[in-house]
């Protein structure tokens, strides 16, 4: 049976604060690397931002463009997602779609340098770009969390190269028995995170993708780099095991900022892989 694949290119930047540096990446992947693939926009609001409301900065403008991303994917009906960003918070849409429509046999690797396990409570900043994996756990803000079609269990979430968590987050991955793979373990062997997806027990896989995962010396064009991460050519290395491995239906590209490459190696392959799911 034919699959249907989307490409949503949804370049939100409210979630990262007031800086609109997430825009300008999001805009440079549009114009430099998706020309020859069709792909459904999310428009997002250019204005300033600066009222925060129920703890989340920028909450009126987030609100209102999820609501346009469910209501595009929801009339599409894919069965596979390539996502281009974009803050991580644009994620709350495509993944609890995916999640809904494989009636949660899905797992989650969540490769990111930070956790995004804050609730708008407890976040230090109120950018919702810290938020979205707990919204996805169902510890979101409620009309925000309105948008979803659906809500993760902490069973189905693997956390990949987080080294910069707050304490709340440190708590719930304590409390929830949440796995988490070091970016050691991930150099010493990828294999790691195939063995721990496999027993997960799905073949259906949704992988995020926050470029400061990476190596910030090694590509630097991030909104929140953190030192020591995954070299470049490991992280491509894993994501092609990953999908040789299991049935990837779901796939993002989030946190770029900007830079004077045209043709960068890894956005390239990223982008390769995405547009073919």
């Amino acid at each position: 049976m034919k699959t249907k694949h989307m490409n949503l290119f949804f370049p939100q930047w409210q979630g990262a604060g007031r800086s609109k540096e997430i825009l300008k990446g999001a805009l440079e992947i549009k114009d430099n690397y998706l020309q020859n693939y069709d792909f459904f926009e999310v428009p997002v609001d250019e204005e300033e931002i600066d009222e925060i409301t129920n703890n989340i900065l920028g909450y009126k403008k987030i609100l209102r463009q999820s609501k346009q991303a469910n209501l595009l994917i929801a009339k599409k009906e894919p069965d596979s997602i390539f996502t281009i960003g974009g803050g991580c918070d644009i994620e709350i849409v495509p993944v609890s779609y995916l999640n809904d429509k494989l009636q949660g046999d899905l797992t989650v690797l969540w490769i990111d340098a930070h956790g995004d396990l804050n609730t708008p409570e407890s976040s230090p900043s109120k950018n919702f770009h810290g938020m979205p994996l707990r919204t996805l756990l169902g510890d979101g803000e409620h009309k925000i969390s309105a948008t979803m079609f659906s809500t993760l269990l902490p069973s189905q979430v693997i956390l990949i190269g987080q080294r910069d968590l707050d304490d709340p987050e440190r708590e719930y991955i304590k409390e929830f028995e949440i796995d988490l793979i070091s970016i050691e373990e991930i150099h010493s062997s990828v294999d790691r995170v195939i063995q721990a997806v496999r027993l997960k027990g799905s073949n259906n896989i949704y992988i995020h993708i926050d470029l400061d995962v990476l190596d910030n010396e090694e590509f630097p064009y991030v909104m929140v780099p953190v030192p020591n991460g995954l070299k470049g050519q490991l992280l491509l290395d894993l994501l092609t095991q990953l999908k040789e491995s299991f049935n990837l239906v779901g796939l993002s590209l989030l946190e770029y900022t900007s830079s004077d490459e045209i043709n960068n190696k890894i956005l390239s392959y990223i982008i390769r892989m995405g547009v073919q799911l």
